[in-house]
């Protein structure tokens, strides 16, 4: 196995200064097979780090935790990098990268500059790209989840209650109430995981023109609100959280005693902002959705603008400029007048 060249560290000490909020480190890689398991694509690099004709890595991770692996590779045309995305963050478990395309794996050249701004401008954008929409589907499906919790309560809820609209009996009511928010909170903290880069995409992209009228004018002012029912949904599991710490750190066996307890009351809080969700968590997704759709449309028509204009004025290949201009035929001669 070569021994790791010194432009790879030169690469990883580049990164912080060309990319800030990055950090890039050297790891040597002494597990691969652990390694495999965390990529998202699972093509180029899966089979260099399988072949283990590596030593180290570059491993570099982004303000918001998500990772990249550069990898030595030789070729024949000489050394370089392979560069891909580690699966990114996804406390909720929630992400389906499995059915979405991951950002192809990058080719970068020895020298540390040139490689570094390759990963800012080509790679990384493409990687947000494929994480929005992942994002994207993940609340699509969490917002199904809330809506499917409330519309399986409202279908028993009736026929737990008299003529009057009183429970027949409150603990069985009471025990239908736990299990909605119970199965509510659930996707709620999807949104919490995933919700807050799609909104921040969401309304980065979207114009004036896109609020006043268009496909998603409806959806962009219905999730006006979205930002202030997050934040308190965000309110109540951080509360939780500290709860859980005070618990555990200060009165040592009682989390088995009331976590439960503690579990409802976060759930029953949370309700709020999941009843809040219904309505304005499909709107997000519809709303994201589009943007992004005609996000990649406008890039793939300037990318075609481009190669088009790059067809236009390269030099003809057949043609070569040091020759001599060609001389036109001469004039045939006139034809002789007949006697």
């Amino acid at each position: 196995m070569p021994p790791t060249p010194a432009w790879v560290s030169e690469f990883a000490d580049a990164v912080p200064a060309q990319m800030p909020g990055w950090n890039a480190d050297v790891h040597t890689l002494n597990d691969p097979e652990a390694l495999r398991t965390q990529l998202w694509d699972q093509l180029v690099l899966d089979g260099i780090l399988k072949d283990g004709d590596a030593s180290e890595a570059v491993i570099l991770t982004g303000p918001k935790h998500d990772r990249f692996i550069a990898v030595p590779v030789h070729h024949s045309d000489g050394p370089g990098l392979a560069l891909g995305a580690l699966r990114p963050p996804d406390p909720t478990g929630t992400l389906d990268l499995t059915r979405l395309t991951a950002p192809a794996a990058a080719g970068l050249d020895p020298d540390p500059e040139h490689a570094v701004a390759k990963v800012k401008e080509a790679f990384l954008p493409d990687y947000e790209r494929a994480l929005l929409r992942a994002q994207i589907q993940a609340l699509r499906t969490a917002a199904a989840g809330i809506a499917q919790a409330s519309a399986d309560w409202d279908d028993i809820s009736g026929t737990l209650c008299d003529a009057e609209g009183w429970p027949i009996d409150d603990k069985v009511y009471a025990d239908g109430k736990v299990a909605r928010d119970a199965a509510a909170w659930k996707h709620v903290k999807t949104f919490l995981a995933h919700g807050p880069n799609v909104l921040a995409h969401t309304r980065e992209i979207a114009t004036s023109r896109d609020y006043d009228y268009g496909p998603a004018s409806t959806d962009l002012r219905r999730i006006r609100g979205i930002q202030t029912t997050l934040e308190g949904a965000q309110r109540v599991q951080t509360e939780w959280e500290q709860v859980v710490a005070l618990m555990d750190g200060s009165l040592p066996g009682s989390r088995e005693l009331y976590e439960d307890q503690a579990l409802e009351i976060r759930n029953s809080e949370g309700w709020h902002y999941a009843d809040e969700l219904i309505y304005q968590g499909p709107a997000l997704v519809r709303a994201a959705g589009h943007l992004a759709d005609r996000a990649d449309a406008e890039r793939l028509a300037e990318n075609l603008r481009q190669a088009a204009a790059m067809t236009r004025s390269a030099p003809d290949v057949h043609h070569d400029p040091a020759a001599p201009a060609p001389v036109p035929p001469a004039s045939p001669p006139a034809p002789r007048r007949g006697r």
